[in-house]
């Protein structure tokens, strides 16, 4: 492997086939810079990667040196099917989805369909239809907030999770 070299606190790399003295002048192939020539050039080296895992670890460059630290874990995936069936068991969602069968059908279609559109990623049907119910004046203050909790409770995303405020 290469011998690794920093320019101006940069992380190290390979040094580049061509470097600029401060006297204007270049020198090039790597092969033949002297030591002198490459800290003039204004890089600092060589360094050696230190031995990590890349599966569970990563290497960073952090102020002038090499830090190895673990992975974080990856983030959760979002349980639309779980939040679905939470939803369906919630009194409050339901009592929603009564009153909107009788006074907006439409919308009440829209809820169920955009919560299965939702579960493959596409929450604008949802949304839409949500934003209509809270139009209506159909959805509580204490809805909303029981919405946003099952929906963090899911891991759903955060921006769908903002967007069950009203608009």
């Amino acid at each position: 492997m290469a011998a690794l070299y920093s320019l101006h606190g940069s992380r190290p790399a390979p040094l580049p086939f061509r470097i600029t003295l401060p006297d204007g002048f270049t020198r090039t192939d790597p092969d033949t810079f002297t030591e002198d020539e490459i800290v003039a050039a204004g890089f600092m080296g060589p360094f050696t990667e230190p031995t990590y895992d890349p599966a569970t670890e990563r290497l960073d460059w952090v102020d002038g040196a090499y830090a190895v630290s673990a992975l974080p874990p990856p983030p959760a995936q979002p349980r639309w099917v779980d939040f679905f069936a939470m939803l369906m068991a919630d009194a409050s969602v339901n009592a929603l989805l009564g009153a909107l069968l009788q006074a907006a059908p439409a919308v009440y279609g829209g809820l169920v369909v955009g919560l299965q559109k939702a579960s493959e990623g596409d929450t604008l049907v949802f949304l839409n239809s949500w934003h209509a119910a809270q139009g209506m004046g159909l959805v509580s203050d204490e809805l909303i907030a029981t919405m946003q909790h099952l929906a963090a409770l899911h891991d759903l995303p955060q921006l769908f999770i903002d967007q069950l405020q009203p608009q």
